[in-house]
């Protein structure tokens, strides 16, 4: 059976912080609902196409149908409350513990990036189509996830199709932990040495550096609740 791609939208970075602002209010689901479509509504004429965005950002950041993706966000709220200039790292965080299509994609680029200083659009396709399958709708997602990624601000385009980094430093231990735990969980792998921590490719658009102490420390205060 076909992956489900999911991320079919270009998603804005005011559109993913909105979406976090309305949890704060205590809306019902349709509350929420008719809060974005209003929000949405002054940027996207079309229907089908705010109806779609509305359900990647609702899918990201409200339903609670996914217990792992619920724990996951628990404490990316809590963060991005208390350091708001680390939106963008928080929402690419979320972004990879929802969909696999982002994961897989984050992969690609983070290890065309160790070698090629500009990253293709077809590079990617083709990477892409070869783990997915060469599909249509994968097609047309691969140029919004490229846009999101580019709303985002971690990568910039000289000329269509030819992408590089904009690398943004991460500082704060518990955000940087935070990362960390979301990338080892859509790894998947079950050993990571301490180089692993400091290297993954879904992260690459941050440089951080992960403090062995800190780690500990946050991974058993973890076990503990």
């Amino acid at each position: 059976m076909a992956k489900a791609i999911g991320l079919s939208r270009k998603i804005k970075l005011q559109w993913l912080n909105k979406a976090v602002d309305l949890l704060g209010e205590n809306l019902t689901e349709e509350e929420y609902k008719a809060k974005m479509n209003e929000y949405l509504s002054f940027e996207i004429e079309s229907p089908t196409v705010l109806r779609k965005t509305r359900e990647i950002l609702m899918r990201v950041w409200f339903y609670e149908d996914d217990a792992d993706v619920a724990a996951i966000r628990k404490d990316a709220l809590d963060l991005i409350k208390r350091y708001p200039d680390y939106d963008v790292v928080i929402h690419w965080c979320m972004l990879l513990a929802v969909y696999p299509v982002f994961v897989d994609l984050s992969r690609l680029m983070g290890r065309i990036a160790e070698f090629n200083d500009v990253i293709t659009l077809s590079q990617l396709k083709q990477k892409l189509y070869d783990e997915w399958g060469e599909r249509s709708t994968l097609y047309h997602s691969t140029d919004k996830i490229i846009a999101t990624i580019k709303e985002l601000g971690v990568i910039t385009s000289d000329k269509p199709g030819n992408y590089t980094i904009v690398k943004r430093t991460v500082t704060r231990p518990n955000v940087v932990n935070f990362m960390v735990r979301v990338a080892m969980k859509v790894d998947g792998n079950s050993y990571y040495s301490f180089t692993d921590l400091n290297a993954f490719n879904v992260l690459y658009p941050f440089e951080y550096k992960v403090f062995k102490e800190e780690l500990i420390s946050w991974l058993l205060n973890q076990d503990q609740n």
